[in-house]
C-alpha cells in the first residue's frame, strides 16, 4: 500500500513524517529511514490520535535502527510544523509523546510562516553521575533525564571524541543511553551528541537540553536565560529554570519535500 510522507529536518536532525490512524511496524521503519535503499531520515515520526484531552495529536518515534524513544526535540518542532501548517493551526498547541504532553508555541515570520517553535521539555531529572570506561579513558557523566535518558560529559566536543566514544557509552547503559560531549563557553555551550539507535546526529534537541541542565547545575552556566547550544547543524536556544527542573527549547525546523512510497 502506497504510503504519503513529508521529509522535515531541524539543524538536520532529519525525519520521515506520516500521517496514520494505526503505527506501522519497525522493520518498515527501518526501510524508511535506510539512505541507500530508503527515504533517508534518522527516524520516523508518527502522527497519531492524540492521547489526552486538548491535545492536537500524539507522536510517536522510531529510530533508524527500530528502536523507540519516548521523547524527540527536533522531532517534536519538525511535528509541531506540520500540524500548524496542515491544520491551519497556530499560537500554542499541545502534542502528546510517551514522556507526557508537551506545549508548543508556534513562531510565524513576516510572510505569516512558521519561523521557529518553542517547546516545554517538561521536567528534567539529575539522576547523578556515572563513570564510564572507555579502553584506558575514565568518562564521568551527568546522568539526566529529559523524558529520554542522557549521559553528559562536561570538556572537549567534537565529532571525533562522539564518534569514538559514543557507541561505548550508548552500550554501557541496559537499554542504551544518549552521549553528549558538551563545552561551556559564555552566553551557551558546544555540543555533539551520539544518539542512541541513531548514531552521530548534526542535532539533539533533548541531547541540548540535558547539556544546558548538567551545565546549569554545575554552576557553569546561569539558570533563568536562553544558552546559545550550538550543534554540528546550527543552534538551539536553552533556558533553564532556576529550579532546574523546567526546561524551555526554541529552535526551526523545515519541510523538505513531500513523496508517496510503497516500501
Amino acid at each position: 500500500m502506497a504510503l504519503t510522507f513529508w521529509k522535515y529536518e531541524g539543524l538536520g536532525n532529519d525525519f520521515v513524517v506520516v500521517e496514520a490512524d494505526a503505527l506501522m511496524s519497525a522493520p518498515r521503519a527501518v526501510r524508511l529511514c535506510d539512505r541507500r535503499r530508503g527515504v533517508g531520515a534518522d527516524g520516523v515520526l508518527s502522527i497519531l490520535p492524540p492521547r489526552t484531552p486538548g491535545a492536537a495529536a500524539y507522536m510517536h518515534l522510531y529510530n533508524s535502527d527500530g528502536s523507540e524513544a519516548a521523547m524527540c526535540g527536533n522531532g517534536i518542532r519538525c511535528v509541531a510544523r506540520h500540524l500548524a501548517e496542515r491544520r491551519g493551526l497556530s499560537g500554542e498547541l499541545v502534542i502528546d509523546t510517551d514522556a507526557g504532553p508537551r506545549r508548543c508555541l508556534l513562531h510565524l515570520g513576516p510572510g505569516g510562516a512558521v519561523e521557529a517553535v518553542s517547546v516545554e521539555m517538561g521536567p528534567a531529572r539529575h539522576e547523578g553521575e556515572q563513570t564510564f570506561e572507555v579502553g584506558e579513558e575514565r568518562l564521568v557523566g551527568q546522568r539526566i533525564s529529559m523524558g529520554n535518558p542522557h549521559a553528559v560529559f562536561i570538556g572537549p566536543s567534537s565529532l571525533e571524541r562522539a564518534a569514538r566514544l559514543g557507541p561505548f557509552v550508548e552500550q554501557a547503559v541496559p537499554g542504551g543511553v544518549n552521549a553528549g560531549f558538551a563545552s561551556p563557553r559564555p552566553g551557551g555551550l558546544d555540543l555533539v551528541v551520539w544518539e542512541r539507535g541513531a548514531g552521530l546526529t548534526d542535532a539533539c534537541g533533548t541531547g541540548a537540553c540535558a547539556a544546558a541542565v548538567a551545565a546549569v547545575t554545575a554552576g557553569l552556566l546561569p539558570a533563568g536565560e536562553p544558552l546559545e547550544v550550538r550543534l554540528p547543524g546550527g543552534a538551539l536556544r536553552v533556558t533553564v529554570a532556576p529550579d532546574r527542573v523546567g526546561v524551555l527549547m526554541r529552535g526551526p525546523a523545515e519541510r523538505v519535500f513531500q513523496g508517496e512510497t510503497t516500501l
